[in-house]
């Protein structure tokens, strides 16, 4: 895999090629098939607590790593997840922060093992989910760490009336693959999950604490990193979970998810029927790296809370995105602008699960609101004639109603763009 800003020995690609430098790195990244510097990632944070005085809690939605997985190490991973950490906490001292576990935290990548593998105490993540907890524990409490230490996944309850529920969603990864070494001379790949629907009876604990939380009146937040529309999500585990967010519409108020890089969002359906009742909806925010042919960004959610009998519904999200082609040019930090406030740009009354579900339809007829998605999607000009590209077009506004990862055909029968 070719990635950007590295210095590669010649021997990695073909003769040459090495050699062949269309375009520089920039000095605090490029828009290309490239992960930010450091440096960068420290402007931001520095930014956000300078600018952003007034924030309650942090969420981070996983994936600390860079896309060089050839070159991970455990000695790696740790380093950075400790040196992340710190940056937080010189950034936020007394701003709880709630963080969710990533594919790219695996080494190798995505590798986190059920408990039912053989030697999973010598094998498994266990040295992972204990520097997870080790540095997640500032904001947790004891009882979460023990969670984290188990199976990276734990609740908390910020404020009266409202759950937390950080979800690994890296036991739904398709990719989540387990090296066995029999001997010197062999490697063995293979899937660790032959039974999908439910790996580690995470999905179990889910469903109990959801049950918890409908028992006692609470509401619900769910965060987590792949979502479960996504097509790197296995489709039992996608499958089950769906029939959960429904299960508990009334108990869960909110889904924040990562992964892709990209701001979007999905819509679930009653019994699944995409041209029925809408019943929920998830977050997928933008990234802070640049991987791929996107700049940075971060978001601002503003949440009904903090009162008894509170909704903890999302009220509005702005979202905030930098120029890294003028920084580089100018030489000079990144200048963060707020990009867009989602009601005002798009026009919808309310962030509800029908008013996301109506704007896809509106999406799919208005070019120049489809124009406004498509740029504030990649916080770049990547692929910016999609809007005159009918099959580029369908494909970004159809997989907008597709929360069930597989399911494309599904929900996407019969829906058109002009």
């Amino acid at each position: 895999m070719e990635l950007c800003c590295r210095n590669y020995p010649d021997e990695v690609f073909m003769q040459g090629k090495a050699d062949a430098i269309r375009t520089p790195a920039g000095k605090w990244g490029s828009v290309f098939s490239c992960d930010i510097p450091y440096r960068t990632f420290e402007a931001a944070m520095k930014h956000i607590a300078a600018t952003h005085k007034d924030i309650d809690y942090i969420v981070i939605t996983g994936d600390f790593e860079a896309h060089d997985m050839w070159d991970y190490t455990k000695e790696k991973t740790r380093a950075n997840i400790m040196n992340i950490t710190q940056v937080f906490i010189d950034n936020f001292p007394d701003i709880p922060i709630f963080e969710s576990i990533g594919n790219h935290e695996g080494v190798p990548m995505d590798a986190m093992a059920p408990h039912n593998m053989d030697e999973y105490d010598t094998r498994g993540p266990t040295w992972l989910y204990n520097t997870l907890a080790d540095a997640w524990s500032k904001w947790i409490s004891p009882e979460s760490v023990k969670g984290v230490q188990y199976r990276a996944s734990y609740i908390e309850r910020p404020y009266p009336g409202l759950k937390i529920i950080s979800v690994n969603t890296v036991y739904c990864s398709a990719f989540n693959l387990f090296m066995t070494m029999p001997s010197v001379n062999r490697h063995d790949f293979s899937y660790i999950y032959i039974n999908q629907t439910d790996p580690d009876g995470t999905l179990t604990w889910l469903i109990s604490e959801l049950l918890d939380s409908e028992a006692k009146g609470e509401k619900v937040h769910i965060i987590s990193h792949i979502p479960a529309g996504d097509n790197y999500c296995l489709m039992g585990w996608a499958h089950n979970f769906y029939d959960i967010v429904n299960r508990f519409e009334n108990t869960i108020a909110a889904q924040f998810y990562g992964h892709t890089h990209n701001d979007h969002f999905q819509v679930y359906y009653e019994d699944s029927d995409p041209n029925g009742r809408a019943t929920h909806f998830n977050f997928i925010s933008p990234s802070i790296t640049t991987y791929s042919f996107t700049n940075p960004a971060y978001r601002i959610y503003t949440i009904d809370g903090g009162y008894e009998g509170a909704t903890y519904t999302v009220l509005d999200a702005e979202t905030y995105t930098t120029d890294l082609d003028e920084a580089n040019a100018k030489n000079q930090e990144p200048q963060w602008f707020l990009e867009y406030s989602t009601k005002d740009a798009y026009g919808m009354p309310d962030l509800s699960p029908a008013s996301w579900n109506a704007l896809i339809d509106r999406l799919a007829v208005d070019d120049d609101l489809f124009t406004k998605f498509h740029r504030y999607y990649f916080r770049s000009d990547h692929e910016a004639d999609c809007v005159n590209d009918p099959v580029c077009r369908q494909k970004y506004v159809c997989y907008l109603r597709v929360a069930k990862s597989y399911e494309q055909d599904h929900f996407c029968a019969g829906f058109t763009t002009l």
